[in-house]
């Protein structure tokens, strides 16, 4: 994505990405996960301030399950995964 609170990623992609969460899974699709070019503050904080609900525990990693229950948001701060897309 562009950038957490930037408006079209606020008002159409996420929220558009969350909607359609079960349907992308019914096509085989493992997860939904949301990457952007901000820190993991500030994409945990517009995951709040978009409503997603938290994932309070996770089987997977019970210690820190620290992301959303259905669309997961990933920081890539440093812009390495991004660069090193190409």
């Amino acid at each position: 994505l562009p950038g957490a609170f930037t408006p079209t990623c606020s008002s159409t992609h996420l929220p558009g990405y969350e909607k359609a969460y079960e349907e992308i899974k019914a096509c085989g699709v493992d997860d939904v996960y949301c990457l952007s070019v901000n820190d993991a503050f500030v994409m945990r904080q517009w995951g709040l301030h978009q409503g997603l609900p938290e994932e309070k525990t996770s089987t997977a990693n019970p210690l820190n399950p620290g992301n959303f229950q259905k669309v997961k948001l990933l920081p890539d701060g440093a812009c390495l995964f991004t660069r090193g897309m190409g």
